[in-house]
């Protein structure tokens, strides 16, 4: 048996501990997330089941009416992740950091950063974000879960360092 899901804090979504990517533990769960209040949760669960177009719109119309909604602009991300567009995501998502370094939302970034790198193959870049992200995280005394979630990540470049070498 491999290492066991990574927790996010959303009911029915966990993390791959090989691909640090969003996945569906429970439909249930998900649909309510889905369903639900808050736009971003449903475009993680939309992301997870591969419904970019759905997930899409949603980024969409949530970035017109609260453009400055910092989570759902890291989600778009994400997004552009999952449809193939990693460069350009890392493109982006390096100028949120630059915008929003020193604030509480930098380790999250840098932790996105790291996923993006990660899944590009450049693990000497996804380490660095992943060690960055989670000191801001411990120095912040942000929730168990993050912290847990940038060392887990430090865990599979170890891992998957060990598969190339």
């Amino acid at each position: 048996m491999g290492p066991q899901w990574i927790q996010t804090g959303m009911p029915g979504i966990k993390r791959d501990p090989e691909t640090l990517l969003p996945v569906v533990v429970d439909d249930e769960q998900a649909d309510a997330l889905v369903e639900g209040d808050d736009p971003c949760n449903a475009v993680v669960v939309l992301i997870a089941r591969g419904h970019y177009r759905e997930a899409a719109e949603l980024v969409a119309d949530t970035r017109l009416s609260d453009p400055q909604n910092i989570r759902m602009r890291m989600l778009d991300t994400d997004l552009m992740r999952a449809m193939g567009r990693t460069r350009a995501a890392i493109k982006r998502l390096r100028g949120l950091l630059d915008e929003f370094k020193g604030t509480s939302h930098e380790a999250m970034m840098h932790q996105y950063l790291g996923i993006l790198y990660y899944t590009e193959g450049d693990l000497t870049a996804a380490e660095h974000r992943f060690e960055r992200a989670k000191e801001l995280h411990t120095e912040s005394g942000a929730p168990e879960r993050r912290i847990e979630l940038a060392r887990r990540s430090l865990e599979a470049v170890k891992r998957r360092e060990a598969l190339v070498r």
